[in-house]
């Protein structure tokens, strides 16, 4: 069996004009903290690929700080995109968000998916790409919406939910995480 990655967020609503004006200025800090602890992620995975490579075997503690990290990244980047307005914790704890993630821990890794793991991601890549540029789109159209009328409309929070979905599995993928290819359901 292979991990799963689950993730979701609680829609809400009304939601603050105010916070959400000002989100990106709010956001800032958490994007900073998680930008540098997503380069540490990236050494701890390639690390991981190598032990990954030889033994055959994930490293507990090496995957426990790349979930965390995983974790932090997507409170602070589905808060900076409008999914929620409970202020992020600075920890790799949640406190009030509204988000859930999590991924089983399986110590057994193939050592063929992992080799070649840059290659088979490309695909999934391309996705994430496009992805993302109708997700900034529709974010930006969330933020007039939430502005304006205090909610979110239903329809673009599920679309955005996702595709963050999506992303959280892909970044998964790619930080050796699990072996499952992420799909977009």
């Amino acid at each position: 069996t292979m991990a799963t990655v689950a993730f979701d967020i609680e829609y809400t609503s009304p939601r603050s004009r105010l916070s959400n004006g000002l989100r990106i200025f709010y956001a800032i800090p958490h994007l900073i903290i998680v930008g540098v602890l997503g380069y540490a992620s990236g050494a701890a995975s390639l690390i991981q690929w190598f032990i990954i490579l030889f033994t055959g075997k994930r490293n507990k503690s090496l995957w426990t700080f790349s979930r965390n990290v995983l974790d932090w990244q997507n409170r602070a980047t589905t808060y900076l995109g409008m999914m929620y307005d409970a202020y992020p914790n600075f920890a790799f704890e949640k406190l009030n968000e509204p988000v859930h993630f999590s991924i089983d821990y399986e110590e057994s890794a193939d050592r063929l998916t992992n080799a070649l793991r840059l290659i088979w991601a490309i695909p999934a890549m391309l996705i994430s790409y496009f992805l993302a540029i109708a997700a900034a789109v529709i974010t930006v159209i969330c933020w007039f919406a939430i502005l304006f009328t205090g909610t979110q409309p239903r329809g673009m929070f599920d679309f955005l939910l996702k595709v963050y979905r999506y992303s959280t599995r892909f970044n998964a993928y790619i930080g050796l995480l699990t072996d499952t290819y992420p799909k977009f359901e």
